[in-house]
């Protein structure tokens, strides 16, 4: 079975695309130059406080990664078909990652301020954290519905994604980001989306040659 159909290759435009292969390379990039893989807690405070400088520079490649990822779910929800309710999902995806983009502005700033030395802010921080990880998987869940029902890749990649939601969403809400397996389920989460929305991404391109 082809990973992308015809549909898919009907009209995400170029923006749109290179959207999708950057926005993961830029938040996984981001987030390893802002603190280890893994980090948790009071520990993400203190690794982002260490790295200072660096850590700055990765928040802002990691906010780019977020906006980039908005502009290709909206272009996506423009070329998704109306059978099976899948535009309809898709509608609600990019209203999440709408709010998405919002929360991350937040808890970028306040980060920006414990790479700064400012430390005083860090029960708020990880609050926020915690919260937007919460509304990124429930973003996700209507996403992966979308991508299976309209046609434009693999429904196969729908199904991973619905995965990898109800799976963060069990461990953010009933283990925590608070512990050290909570930490790291997180961070094998975001990076199993970052590669699935690579993939679509370097597909829906590779189809234009198809």
């Amino acid at each position: 079975m082809s990973l992308i159909t015809g549909a898919g290759r009907s009209g995400l435009d170029p923006v749109g695309k290179w959207s999708l292969i950057l926005a993961p390379i830029l938040f996984i990039v981001g987030g390893i130059m802002t603190a280890p893989f893994g980090s948790y807690h009071m520990g993400l405070v203190q690794d982002i406080a260490e790295a200072g400088d660096t850590a700055k520079l990765g928040l802002t490649i990691g906010i780019i990664g977020v906006a980039l990822y908005a502009r290709a779910i909206l272009g996506l929800t423009r070329i998704t078909p109306e059978a099976g309710n899948a535009q309809a999902r898709m509608r609600v995806a990019s209203a999440g990652v709408i709010a998405l983009l919002a929360i991350q502005a937040v808890q970028t700033g306040m980060a920006m301020g414990i790479a700064g030395g400012d430390t005083s802010g860090a029960a708020s921080f990880l609050g926020i954290q915690s919260a937007g990880t919460i509304v990124a998987l429930l973003t996700v869940i209507p996403l992966a519905g979308g991508l299976a029902a309209g046609g434009l890749v693999s429904k196969y990649f729908g199904w991973v994604l619905l995965a990898v939601a109800v799976v963060g969403l069990i461990v953010t809400i009933g283990i925590g980001l608070d512990t050290e397996t909570g930490g790291l389920v997180n961070s094998i989460l975001q990076a199993i989306w970052g590669i699935v929305i690579l993939v679509i991404g370097i597909i829906m391109i590779n189809g234009d040659g198809d």
